[in-house]
């Protein structure tokens, strides 16, 4: 090992090295002594020789002593201090980082009287997750608006449409990112079209061992059946589809095939469908639901959600595609994908709509506003947090609540992140801009 140091990861100066390259009095040396388990945090101990004089040992105890303490300060959340052993194993290599949980110190049965004659044996005993992080590194995305290995202000709009080149999508490439183990994100979103503040957010990501492209995704006007196809220029693909009913019963207002192929590629992952409103709705008793059907059963129906007045999109809830744990013995079957809609009225319902996603939620993360912000949008998975900064050096505030699990690419698989955004109003327009810039951070199993 080339070196290995000690300290605060966000301060500077941050570390002290207790191990190799940039050693100094008192520290002569330290060994790590690896457990090796496959839980999700393991338990180990750190010795470190110390050799100078009883001030310097004591001085240098005291620096171990205040990084413990902003570790600490860092777990309740009122610091970004975490306390971390770092490892570089050759000269100008990358750093790598064990995050230290609960630590302790102690020292040597006499120890104390070998203080005075200039040396010490420490030990620090902590808990630390299973895993050795890299640093933040930037992850090269491509999509239709650029299909080479982009790392800066990618545009991101609110919907996909592969003939304009519009992207709420990206894709990344195997090839381009490094890690051992799934490895956390690191998103920073720039709201960028005028009058459009980010409101809620919604980030979901997919990932299989091959490209599997858009078409699992994605279903415009010309790929769902229901009601009547409407020309409109403001319309994605410059048409929408409406359907107006009276009934006091739940009715089938748009629906698609799945075929055995997107079914295959969708993985059996969770995804929550989004129907955007072409015309938002007034309603105050409408409700949604989703129907899967196999031939002329009914196979799969999810919960009735509300659906707000005024609000230009519908989010459903989350169901396995396909539903159910299959052999995998076959290639499943075809499926339809119905959207349902029940007005307690019974009073005539107009339902319009231009675009269908089916979300996925593998892992997904929703962001709700506490307000909505225009400035830099930044959710940071590897350290559970996220906000908002107006400059690099003031503004940093939090402005949404989030829902979810840390979001991770996954190794040796093509891995594709989603995003939907809503501004003040509750709509989803469908050329507001946004510009995405991704990091992610490797992490391994062994050094």
């Amino acid at each position: 090992m080339y070196q290995i140091a000690i300290g605060n990861l966000s301060l500077s100066p941050a570390f002290t090295v207790i191990h190799g390259a940039g050693i100094a009095a008192p520290a002569f040396k330290a060994t790590c002594f690896f457990n090796f388990t496959s839980g999700p945090f393991v338990s180990e101990h750190l010795e470190i020789e110390l050799k100078g004089t009883s001030d310097q040992i004591e001085s240098f105890i005291a620096v171990l002593i205040n990084y413990f303490h902003l570790g600490s300060l860092t777990v309740e959340g009122s610091l970004n201090a975490p306390l971390a052993l770092r490892f570089q194993r050759q000269a100008d290599g990358p750093y790598s980082y064990a995050f230290l949980l609960s630590p302790s110190l102690a020292a040597n049965p006499g120890s104390y009287l070998r203080q005075s004659q200039g040396s010490k044996l420490i030990t620090i005993h902590y808990t630390r997750p299973n895993y050795f992080q890299g640093p933040k590194t930037p992850l090269p995305v491509s999509g239709l608006a650029d299909p080479e290995p982009f790392t800066e202000d990618y545009p991101i709009y609110n919907h996909t449409y592969p003939p304009d080149s519009f992207d709420s999508t990206v894709s990344v490439n195997p090839a381009h990112f490094s890690t051992s183990l799934p490895a956390p994100l690191r998103l920073e979103l720039k709201p960028i079209s005028a009058a459009f503040n980010l409101n809620s957010l919604f980030i979901g990501l997919h990932h299989h061992k091959t490209d599997v492209g858009l078409s699992p995704f994605f279903f415009h006007h010309d790929t769902i059946t229901g009601g009547a196809v409407l020309a409109e220029p403001s319309a994605i693909a410059g048409n929408y589809r409406s359907i107006t009913f009276t009934s006091p019963t739940w009715e089938t207002c748009f629906s698609t095939t799945l075929t055995s192929d997107v079914l295959t590629k969708l993985s059996a992952f969770p995804y929550r469908p989004f129907l955007r409103l072409f015309a938002p709705h007034a309603y105050t008793d409408l409700f949604f639901k989703v129907t899967v059907i196999h031939g002329i059963s009914t196979i799969h129906t999810t919960e009735a959600v509300y659906s707000p007045p005024g609000y230009g999109y519908v989010l459903l809830p989350s169901l396995n595609l396909p539903p159910g744990p299959l052999f995998k013995e076959a290639p499943p079957a075809s499926l339809t994908f119905a959207i349902q809609a029940f007005r307690e009225s019974g009073a005539a319902t107009t339902i319009t709509t231009d675009y269908l996603t089916l979300f996925p939620m593998s892992p997904g993360a929703i962001f709700y506003a506490f307000y909505p912000v225009k400035a830099l949008f930044i959710d940071d998975s590897a350290f559970s947090r996220h906000g908002f900064r107006e400059s690099l050096l003031t503004g940093e505030s939090v402005s949404h609540s989030r829902i979810g699990p840390p979001l991770v690419i996954h190794p040796q698989h093509f891995n594709r992140l989603f995003f939907a955004f809503s501004n003040n109003a509750d709509l989803m327009p469908p050329l507001a801009l946004s510009q995405l810039t991704a990091f992610y951070y490797p992490r391994y199993a062994l050094l």
